[in-house]
């Protein structure tokens, strides 16, 4: 699920960048729910998908719900820790000493 969000939001920050905030209309309602879910600020998805705010404050929120959500499914994406009995240690290095003196 990581790889596929994330490649959504990067092509949904591609589609605002060269075709403007309005023409993703659609995605940014979609993306609201997703990032409601994650628990991204509420104030935030709002503006985001507020058609009366100016562009630059909702490409903003943008930006910060699509930080918030990365940030959240990254956390979400790594695997827990392994046993103790699986975990492999390595030899310790030892220097003499004064070396490197």
């Amino acid at each position: 699920m990581y790889t596929a969000a994330i490649d959504r939001l990067i092509h949904l920050g591609e589609t605002i960048n060269t075709r403007g905030i309005p023409a993703a209309d659609v995605e940014l309602l979609l993306l609201a729910h997703d990032a409601r879910d994650l628990g991204v600020e509420p104030v935030i998805v709002d503006i985001m998908v507020d058609d009366d705010a100016p562009a630059v404050v909702r490409e903003r929120a943008f930006g910060l719900v699509a930080a918030r959500m990365a940030a959240r499914l990254s956390v979400s994406s790594i695997p827990p820790a392994p046993d103790a009995e699986h975990v492999v240690s390595a030899p310790a290095l030892s220097f003499p000493v004064g070396a490197g003196r």
